[in-house]
């Protein structure tokens, strides 16, 4: 027992040593040697953007996108193409199926429009659904404007 006690002793000591012996080797990277180093690590780790809900999330989301009825007058009498309301916000989500999002093309989208026929599919993107905000997060587009991305999805 008394030579086990001893091995036992000499092993911690050698691995006191080796511990010591690694961190007086071991290179302490200096702050100041790039000072930019710093800042340049908070922004590649610091957050995309925020989350912001109820009656804050609402107020932000008004203050960053014009009315609808200005967003009307500044289009003019313009057509409505689907395809551009699309490309420019839903495909974001759609392309890629984000949350469940239906695929463009896609024969679970040809299913679900089937099922649940292009007026509710229309007045769920209108009036959001699951985890899609309404209009898709774009308040400033008009129903007709959703109406036409909708029907392109479903082409």
């Amino acid at each position: 027992m008394r030579k086990f006690g001893g091995i036992i002793i000499g092993l911690m000591l050698i691995t006191v040593v080796i511990f010591i012996l690694a961190n007086s080797l071991q290179d302490e990277p200096s702050g100041s040697a790039n000072p930019s180093h710093q800042v340049l690590t908070e922004k590649r780790i610091s957050p995309v953007s925020g989350v912001r809900v109820g009656d804050e999330g609402a107020a932000a989301l008004a203050e960053t996108q014009p009315a609808p009825a200005e967003a009307a007058a500044e289009s003019g009498a313009e057509a409505i193409d689907g395809g551009q309301v699309y490309n420019s916000l839903c495909m974001t989500c759609h392309d890629a199926g984000v949350a469940g999002a239906p695929i463009r093309g896609s024969e679970e989208l040809a299913q679900r429009a089937s099922e649940k026929g292009i007026e509710t599919m229309v007045t769920n993107a209108i009036n959001g659904i699951n985890v899609m905000p309404p209009k898709g997060g774009n308040l400033s587009l008009t129903d007709e404007q959703v109406r036409a991305a909708v029907e392109f999805m479903m082409n």
